[in-house]
């Protein structure tokens, strides 16, 4: 369902008749287990490096999904190094994580895996950037470690030794001719922190509370576009700012309703809402985990696509949020 033309009410009274329809054991895809055992038997190596970026603009995704898998192959005896840029929200969650890292101070990312290959001689090195590395620097790194690509497909990058796409709304016919590509909801990285909280068991007949969620650091705004969609909304609606929400003085000026509440992020408050609405990435699949119906939110048309992809494949998807209220 498009909301180009409809009300938050309308959708909701929509929602509320489909609720009971929800059979929540086909709906929760997401095999925690299974995850574990691909990553592990895929990553095999003793010593690993994980390459990956966060900042307000970048967002947050990238770290919270890494931090979930180098807490998955330290837990099993790996040794990992996190090879970031120089961000002081992702050094202070790395440190409390007790995560070694290692701060990029060179001119170029390719010189900075230089450094680290041959300071640290890994087994395996995962890059989880939308970021295009030739194929010439690809082969000599391969020379020496095995190159694993998360999350992005580049061109040439046939050569990589795997390319995982962490989720379940990837589309392989896309992509003829590639052997490497390993997907689909047994390889779903996910806040280790959800991974911890019990799922819903049942979903309530009414709707009460609806969660709101942009990510991290929102770079681009949705949130505003998402509020003024509910406006006039007499449900209580919660709020859910991340750490590095670029907004904060913008959202502080909002004259919002008493049933609108503003709220730190934290995973456990998600099961306050009985459905969410939430930006399209890494927060859909935690809500998927945890039996949360939501509205899905596209940044842009790519995101929009994978809403419209992840609703075929999975029921917890209520609705479609384009951007029909303007650009932010």
């Amino acid at each position: 369902m498009s909301l180009k033309s409809i009300t938050c009410e309308e959708l909701l009274r929509d929602i509320e008749q489909r609720l009971n329809n929800i059979d929540l054991g086909d709906t929760n895809q997401i095999d925690v287990s299974k995850m574990k055992k691909n990553y592990l038997d895929l990553i095999s190596s003793n010593r690993v490096i994980i390459k990956f970026k966060a900042s307000e603009d970048i967002g947050l995704g990238h770290l919270s999904r890494m931090i979930t898998l180098a807490d998955i192959l330290k837990s099993n005896g790996r040794e990992v190094v996190c090879a970031i840029n120089d961000f002081e929200y992702t050094k202070d969650r790395l440190k409390a994580e007790g995560l070694y890292f290692e701060v990029n101070e060179f001119d170029s990312d390719e010189a900075f895996i230089d450094f680290l290959i041959d300071k640290y001689q890994p087994g395996a090195l995962i890059v989880d950037e939308k970021y295009q590395y030739s194929v010439s620097d690809i082969r000599r790194w391969q020379d020496r470690s095995r190159f694993i690509s998360l999350d992005f497909i580049g061109d040439g990058y046939k050569i990589c030794d795997r390319i995982i796409i962490p989720n379940a709304h990837f589309d392989p016919e896309r992509y003829p001719g590639f052997s490497n590509i390993l997907w689909g909801w047994d390889w779903v990285l996910i806040n280790k922190e959800v991974l911890q909280l019990k799922p819903k068991s049942k979903l309530h007949d009414s709707i009460e509370t609806i969660v709101v969620t942009t990510g991290g650091s929102d770079p681009g705004g949705v949130l505003f576009d998402i509020l003024e969609w509910l406006k006039g909304c007499n449900k209580k609606i919660l709020i859910m700012i991340g750490d590095a929400f670029k907004h904060r003085d913008r959202l502080e000026r909002l004259e919002l309703s008493d049933n609108f509440e503003v709220v730190s992020y934290h995973p456990d408050k998600l099961l306050d809402g009985d459905i969410a609405v939430a930006t399209f990435g890494v927060t859909v699949y935690e809500l998927i985990y945890l039996n949360i119906p939501f509205v899905c939110v596209g940044h842009n048309e790519e995101d929009e696509e994978g809403c419209r992809i992840l609703n075929e494949r999975n029921g917890m998807v209520l609705g479609i949020y384009e951007r029909f209220l303007g650009e932010t």
